[in-house]
């Protein structure tokens, strides 16, 4: 199996500045005014200024959840439109010592509460590959904008899914961190236990760059032993659109082609205990942890309760998921059952990658979403297999249950459909092995080589 090269700093700035840091950053801002029929940017920066480092000149986007010093972070949401946080975000922060120029935030499903990036008060993104179809989220906008070329880094977030299901989407590598290795702070939040930011790029190799740069822990080198990849059928694998299913087992023969043992294994119960335990961790900790964030505002919006940002939501779904999280249906009894029960997901996640008396497995891997982007419009149903599905509970049904135990996940892109929608591939770690999966992601990016 081929092993990359170690990240390269150099070849990356040379890759991207092809003429000097102001022009490039200049062209960046400018190309994202154009994309306004895609829906991508809440806010685009008048003026992006590259600073001094290793990333000088770099443009990056930036999640509108995520905090900036220096632009408005509104969550999507109509109660924060004005808010000016006047603070970074670590990931933030970092990128711009190294000299990055953020040039804009980005649209998302509101609150980053969803998978369709339609926006009620901002707009639908859509996808660059097909305008009629979703770009996934809730980090839709990202996505596109490293999709579409204007930046070729941006950060989002992921709770459920929220970065691997756009870059699915849209063809692109997304980074999903353990949760709390990119702090936990400065970003609207939905759940303390579940979200973390993360980056979208076109390679393994730029993604592991944000993430050492974040960081400061370089990337493990990719084990010279034959790499394991455990293959979890039983509920990954199931159900599957023909097309996802046909390009992932192209993919999975080309890895086996290439010298990676491919061990058929299970996660058990993986997808019952999520149901168990995800949805009631979430709704617990936002009718906290949002009112918490809201209250170290430095303007009006400290004033804010959740009550307040319930009344301006504007998407349907949204609005109905604060609804349920403001009940006090969520107890503190029904929380801390769910907290026990997510132990049990994560003791499952351990069994399946490091079984009692057998060889450790470097990763899971399996399908990012079930089925291609949906269209547009498909906000609650959308036809899958030829039955009408959920859309939520179907497009996370894999990347749910990882998220809810906190585990680093990358998705990479395996190829497309028939027509062009692109494919992902998702490969999975346990917490606090971060840097061994990225060295493991960049060889298996290598041979399935299905980059678009």
């Amino acid at each position: 199996m081929p092993t990359p090269d170690p990240c390269d700093l150099d070849g990356f700035r040379r890759r991207v500045l092809a003429s000097s840091a102001a022009d490039v950053v200049a062209r960046s801002v400018a190309a994202a005014r154009e994309l306004a029929d895609l829906g991508a940017f809440i806010t685009i920066a008048d003026r992006a200024r590259p600073g001094d480092g290793p990333l000088a000149g770099i443009p990056v986007a930036v999640k509108d959840n995520l905090d900036t010093h220096d632009l408005p972070t509104t969550g999507g949401t109509p109660a924060l439109a004005r808010s000016r946080p006047g603070r970074d975000h670590h990931a933030v922060a970092r990128l711009r010592a190294a000299g990055a120029a953020v040039v804009g935030k980005t649209n998302l499903h509101e609150l980053a509460f969803g998978i369709t990036s339609n926006n009620a008060a901002y707009g639908q993104v859509r996808n660059p590959h097909d305008p009629s179809r979703t770009a996934g989220g809730s980090s839709g906008g990202s996505a596109v904008a490293v999709a579409t070329g204007v930046v070729p880094l941006a950060l989002g977030s992921d709770t459920g899914g929220s970065v691997r299901v756009p870059a699915a989407h849209c063809g692109l590598v997304g980074w999903r961190p353990t949760v709390g290795r990119w702090g936990s702070e400065r970003a609207v939040p939905i759940s303390r236990t579940r979200d973390t930011a993360g980056v979208l790029a076109t390679t393994v190799a730029d993604a592991a760059l944000v993430d050492e740069l974040v960081t400061g822990d370089p990337v493990a080198a990719a084990p010279e032993r034959r790499l394991r990849l455990g293959v979890p059928r039983p509920g990954f694998y199931d159900d599957l659109h023909p097309e996802v299913a046909e390009c992932v087992e192209r993919a999975l023969d080309r890895l086996a082609d290439a010298g990676v043992e491919l061990v058929e294994t299970e996660v058990p119960g993986a997808h019952e205990l999520d149901a168990e335990c995800g949805f009631a961790i979430v709704f617990f900790e936002v009718a906290r942890d949002l009112p918490a964030y809201l209250a170290t505002l430095p303007g009006p919006e400290r004033e804010l309760t959740l009550a307040d940002v319930l009344a301006g939501a504007a998407t349907p779904d949204v609005r109905g998921a604060l609804e349920v999280a403001a009940s006090g249906e969520f107890t503190e009894a029904v929380y801390r059952e769910a907290l026990a029960t997510r132990e049990r997901l994560r003791a499952a996640y351990a069994t399946a990658l490091h079984p009692s008396g057998g060889e450790r497995l470097d990763a899971l891997v399996y399908p990012t979403v079930p089925l291609p982007a949906i269209p547009v419009g498909d906000d609650v149903i959308t036809e899958h297999n030829g039955r009408r599905e959920p859309v939520f509970q179907t497009t996370i049904r894999n990347t749910g249950p990882g998220s809810a135990s906190g585990m680093p996940a990358v998705s990479l892109p395996a190829g497309a459909t028939r027509a062009g929608l692109p494919i992902g591939l998702s490969l999975e770690g346990l917490p606090g092995g971060d840097s061994a999966l990225l060295a493991v992601a960049r060889s298996v990016e290598a041979t399935v080589g299905g980059a678009f």
